[in-house]
């Protein structure tokens, strides 16, 4: 009596750490980093929260909205997200909805509010611990800047000793030329005689800038220390291989100057570079000492959404392969690289219209939000917005807040329609524990207690001998731990003893991707396998790891510990300088280019 009284305390004692290990919502952090690893939520401001009727989105209307994004210390956070860092798309005065064409490169655009505001934004940001980037665009001004008015005036004069034509590249003879005889991304200078173009990559409305100008380098390092001297954490940089067009080295080396002029006003200073390319190529950009550049693998165009979008033919295992090439490429070009993963951004139609149903999309966040890096979250990503293969007014559309109030009436960007927004807002969904919000914010809880996954050092891919299981193990500060998730609508069944991976022993929390899953199918299925299923077995805990041996629910994403020391130094293939990656070394997406505004 007294042995099965003690093999009953030992079980339900086992039995509790399982379930202390699973819950996701209650389980503390192991560790507070004080460092870049965020998780990144994009805000364009125009779309997001309106504070005076005025139809447009403002940073009142961003405030407003501050207990969403983050629960102050100490409150309730079952209704914020609970991301630690916001990118703004461009906040200065533009003459179009997107901002990418600058007037003035210090100032805030009225429509969104005052200096004022932005000041106590940052304010109440950091007092929660959010972190803020805003956009930086230097490839272009606005034509209505007044440098480049300012340079047209000069050059229709012929005064060419004037110093604001020599802040834009001006020419009688563009270089790139179409069948036809016309000039491809060049533009007629207005009211010119002379036969002079301008450079203009995107649009005639944004000429770009030369960045070959001492006086031009001047004006973008006042432009950054004033916003870093009024308290950003950081920039995320528009367009960088646009720089210089056809030379990446050159484009490279000015990604640099950028980079390491911003650390010696501020260290810790963050920044994420757009380089809308292959994998290859954005390895070579990290040798500028970019923090990080945002992983296009990740978006519709790119393998990871293909792996996504086909897990049920097989592919679920090769996502672990690739994840491992890239990180080893760009870690060989800048061992201190940042991955930044993504799924849909303002430039790209979104994430909610190519990956189908409510359990797709979980599983899509699932394996994005969980590699390692700083994964970036477009706004209404997260309730499931659609839209965007139209036009780019299609993928910045109003986001809904509430089945009766989309956006607080905000007006859509001209060009777009609110006829697209979900059923159901933030504050319908925050509701409902299955929804797609509150699957985004169990992730986010899950990688803030397991360190390891953001910051790895380290990732290998794992061969846990089961189809259609992406897995791998990241390792820093002396921890590891290894993300497994299954990534079909059937439940799975590893043992990962026998795999070789008996080191992991501890359970270390899940997320269930799948809203169809009852708690006694699950267990129906346990009572009809080969494995003993424990007379205590809890209903609250869908995993279940016993003996080497773990059971998945469909779509679960699951961590487990290996409680030892385990080294998490990253060697570069040579002791020397960072080899050169080839095509070979790293899965590529297509070629194709993005209009990078």
């Amino acid at each position: 009596m007294l042995k099965k009284t003690i093999a009953l305390l030992l079980a339900i004692g086992m039995l509790t750490a399982i379930i202390t290990s699973c819950n996701t919502e209650t389980k503390e952090e192991k560790k507070v980093y004080d460092d870049n690893y965020r998780n990144f939520y994009e805000i364009y401001v125009r779309s997001f929260s309106d504070s005076n009727g005025d139809g447009i989105g403002d940073l009142q209307g961003v405030l407003s909205k501050l207990d969403y994004l983050k629960a102050a210390k100490g409150q309730d956070d079952s209704h914020s997200l609970g991301i630690d860092a916001v990118w703004f798309m461009p906040i200065s005065p533009s003459p179009s909805d997107h901002k990418y064409d600058v007037t003035d490169y210090c100032a805030i655009d009225p429509s969104y509010g005052t200096m004022e505001d932005f000041e106590e934004l940052l304010q109440k940001f950091h007092e929660r611990g959010i972190h803020v980037i805003i956009d930086l665009v230097l490839n272009h001004s606005s034509q209505l800047h007044p440098w480049f008015l300012q340079a047209c005036e000069a050059l229709n004069k012929g005064d060419m000793d004037n110093k604001y034509v020599t802040y834009y590249n001006f020419t009688t003879e563009p270089e790139d030329m179409d069948a036809d005889g016309n000039p491809i991304g060049y533009n007629p200078v207005p009211g010119n005689e002379e036969g002079y173009y301008y450079e203009s990559r995107f649009s005639p409305d944004m000429p770009d800038l030369n960045l070959d100008n001492p006086d031009v380098w001047a004006e973008i390092k006042d432009i950054m220390k004033f916003w870093i001297e009024k308290g950003v954490d950081g920039f995320r940089l528009d367009a960088c291989k646009s720089y210089y067009t056809h030379s990446m080295s050159d484009s490279i080396e000015a990604l640099s100057k950028i980079v390491e002029y911003g650390k010696s006003v501020k260290s810790d200073c963050y920044f994420v570079a757009e380089v809308w390319d292959s994998a290859w190529t954005i390895a070579q950009y990290y040798k500028s000492g970019v923090d990080s550049i945002f992983n296009f693998d990740c978006c519709f165009m790119g393998p990871y959404a293909g792996l996504f979008n086909n897990i049920d033919t097989g592919y679920g295992a090769k996502i672990g392969r690739v994840l491992e090439n890239f990180n080893v490429g760009i870690r060989n070009s800048n061992i201190d690289a940042i991955d930044a993963p993504f799924i849909s951004n303002h430039d790209t139609p979104r994430s909610g219209t190519y990956f189908k149903g409510s359990a797709n999309k979980k599983l899509a966040a699932s394996l994005y939000m969980m590699l390692p890096g700083n994964p970036f979250i477009y706004y209404g990503e997260e309730i499931g917005m659609v839209g965007g293969w139209e036009n780019d007014p299609y993928k910045r559309l109003p986001i809904k807040w509430s089945a009766s109030e989309s956006g607080i009436n905000i007006i859509p960007p001209k060009g777009g329609q609110n006829v697209k927004a979900p059923q159901y807002g933030v504050y319908d969904q925050l509701d409902h524990e299955t929804s797609l919000v509150n699957h985004y914010r169990k992730l986010i809880k899950l990688k803030n207690q397991n360190p390891e996954i953001q910051r790895a050092q380290v990732v290998s891919d794992c061969d846990l001998q089961a189809r259609n299981v992406c897995s791998y193990t990241c390792a820093y500060d002396e921890s590891s731990v290894m993300v497994i998730t299954n990534v079909t609508g059937t439940i799975k069944t590893i043992d990962v003893r026998s795999a070789g991976y008996e080191n992991y022993s501890e359970l270390n929390g899940f997320v269930i991707g799948d809203d169809y899953i009852e708690q006694e199918q699950f267990r129906a299925y346990m009572e009809e396998s080969e494995y003993e299923v424990p007379e205590l077995m809890p209903k609250a805990s869908p995993v279940f790891y016993v003996n080497g041996v773990l059971t998945l629910p469909p779509r679960a994403t699951v961590v487990l510990r290996n409680p030892g020391k385990v080294n998490s130094t990253f060697v570069t293939t040579t002791t020397t300088a960072p080899p050169e990656v080839s095509p070979s070394d790293l899965v590529t997406p297509s070629d194709t280019e993005s209009s990078e505004d």
